[in-house]
């Protein structure tokens, strides 16, 4: 009787087994047996204008976890499990914090967890030894993003990084997974839709131990497509003559632009970080010393700092006093003494000895301060302000980067919002008249503005943006700004001025044997340490082809610091065999008394 009843529940065990659960043990045998694996689509390549590679893909052998729905009560417990977790943690070198939070996240969501980027060959040995006693963990070959040249653009380029648990929330529905690559800045971040491919997929039959045996058969895989590959304006010629010639610049930032379409041509920031540690998984302790700090390699200089332009704005006071019939090329006022008196206080040139009687181009070759403390108020703010706006200044220019700063040129309603209505400080407009002030420019804006004057005050666009691969050429978009017209003499007049810098004013460490060059030095005041060097400048004078704006943090003059790197790459493209000439200005020292301003 006993043993029937025993014969009968096994019977009514297996009938259970093979009839009523029969559906459901087939699909966990063939869970067990086959297996859905993603393969990752390698991002487009970056190239300059000429064809160098600026960005590109190579094999990267990582350590995962992989969650498999037959072995999921296992691996759960192996995720909590300390004894997995610690072998795990001494296998791939990482801490058992960070493993049981990446394979918990794994096991929730049913992807692939990253646990080690690029790991060398010992590690990949050790875990292939060690899959019996550590199920779940295996080796898998990824494109890896790779930046040929280093440091060199970075700060341009950008860098992909692994996508993190807040990013995958809101990516998933774009088919983001776990340990995808994501643009976090630069042209890797604007381009992102651009750049990242479409990841494939295949089966693939698994033994026992979750060790791929052979694909299955009668279900061909999708093979990945590559993110289209993106050709840029910069030019590689121009943009490693910028970072030689800011080699030892601690921080600051420069940019080149075309001012024939607004294209970028090279792009530098200091201090400068390598793109490539972000895509081999940089850790915590790294990153806090890349992202913290006054130093702050991450941020980009060039489109993202802002600074008062010092001297160079005196470009915009002397279009906009011409344009406005305040003054003509000839026009003399009061006399350079070393200082102008108004409301009560004196307001210091540069040069304390004075620069005597100027005409309008004198004064701007040798950026008398107290020439254009009498022209901002006869000028008056409406009218700089229109001006400098027209020119790309107090806005983004809408360059194809994130993270771009406005900068300011305030306005007569910013003030009354500032000091109340009908309040009016004196001396605002004697500072604005030569950039200094509560003016703040990115040297972005300062290359747009140099460019546009150039070619006599045309609205352009920057863009780093060339081609798509498969798509072909691009089309900048509409400028923001709306450029500035005014009379050809009064273009002329800016533009003789400027070469006048150059042959033989505060500029002449720019010069170029046998080019026009046209610049303007300035030495922007900062209230928190020593002065930022400030320069722009274009060339050659008579036919345009790049347009430059410099800004050197804390070292002194725009004519003896900024202007020598200038005309090293001046040199470089337009006088190779001239390279070694170098002319250096000396300047009077600035005044030192308190409160007063200064140009160069």
């Amino acid at each position: 009787m006993i043993a029937g009843g025993g014969f009968l529940l096994v019977a009514v065990g297996l009938l259970r087994l093979q009839v009523v659960e029969h559906e459901d043990w087939r699909r966990l045998s063939e869970e067990n047996r086959v297996r859905l694996e993603v393969l990752r689509a390698p991002r487009g390549a970056i190239f300059d204008r000429n064809g160098v590679l600026l960005a590109d893909n190579r094999p990267s052998f990582n350590i995962v976890f992989r969650p498999s729905p037959a072995e999921s009560l296992q691996r759960v417990r192996a995720a909590v499990d300390p004894v997995w977790l610690a072998g795990v943690g001494m296998l791939v070198g990482v801490d058992t914090t960070t493993v049981r939070a990446l394979v918990s996240q794994a096991n929730r969501s049913g992807q692939t967890a990253l646990l080690r980027h690029s790991a060398p060959f010992e590690v990949l040995a050790a875990v292939e030894e060690s899959r019996v006693d550590l199920p779940g963990l295996e080796v898998m070959v990824e494109p890896m993003r790779s930046y040929p040249h280093g440091a060199l653009a970075a700060h341009l380029l950008g860098y992909a990084g692994q996508i993190n648990e807040v990013e995958l929330d809101s990516l998933s529905d774009g088919g983001y997974q776990l340990g995808d690559l994501v643009g976090r800045a630069g042209v890797e971040r604007s381009y992102e839709d651009v750049l990242r491919g479409r990841d494939g997929a295949e089966f693939v039959v698994v033994n026992a131990m979750g060790k791929r045996v052979s694909t299955l058969g009668g279900t061909p895989p999708r093979a990945p497509e590559a993110g289209h590959d993106v050709t840029l304006t910069i030019d590689m010629k121009v943009q490693q003559a910028m970072e030689q010639a800011m080699a030892n610049v601690e921080r600051g930032a420069a940019v080149a632009i075309d001012p024939r379409d607004g294209a970028i041509l090279a792009m530098v920031s200091r201090p400068v970080f390598d793109p490539n540690e972000f895509s081999q998984g940089i850790s915590y302790a790294r990153w806090k010393e890349v992202s913290e700090g006054d130093a702050f390699p991450l941020l980009n200089r060039a489109i993202q700092g802002a600074y008062p332009p010092g001297s160079t704005f005196k470009i915009v006071t002397m279009l906009a006093s011409l344009d406005a019939g305040v003054v003509r090329p000839d026009t003399r006022l009061s006399p350079c003494t070393g200082g102008y008196y108004f409301g009560g206080r004196t307001f210091a040139c540069w040069n304390k000895h004075g620069h005597g009687s100027l005409d309008l181009l004198s004064a701007l070759q040798f950026s008398c301060d107290v020439y254009f403390y009498q022209l901002g108020p006869k000028l008056g703010l409406p009218r700089l302000e229109a001006v400098a706006r027209a020119l790309g200044l107090g806005e983004r220019t809408g360059i194809d980067l994130p993270q771009e700063r406005r900068g300011l040129v305030p306005s007569v309603a910013w003030y009354e919002r500032r000091w109340g209505k009908g309040q009016n400080r004196p001396g605002q407009m004697l500072n604005l008249a030569i950039g200094q002030g509560e003016l703040l420019l990115t040297p972005l804006q300062l290359a747009l503005m140099t460019a546009e004057v150039a070619v006599d005050g045309r609205a352009l666009r920057p863009h780093v943006l060339n081609s798509i691969g498969g798509i072909g050429p691009t089309r900048p978009a509409k400028p923001i700004a709306s450029g500035f017209g005014t009379s050809v003499a009064n273009w002329d007049a800016v533009h003789t001025a400027m070469r006048m810098v150059v042959d033989a004013g505060t500029a002449t460490a720019s010069k170029v044997p046998g080019v026009g060059v046209a610049g303007k030095t300035g030495t922007a005041q900062n209230p928190h340490g020593k002065d930022h060097a400030v320069y722009v400048c274009y060339a050659p004078a008579d036919a345009p082809r790049i347009a430059m704006a410099f800004v050197i943090e804390n070292s002194g003059h725009g004519g003896s610091v900024a202007a020598p790197m200038a005309g090293a790459i001046l040199r470089t493209l337009f006088a190779p065999d001239t390279t070694h000439i170098m002319v250096i200005v000396k300047e009077p020292a600035p005044a030192d008394t308190a409160g007063d301003l200064h140009g160069d």
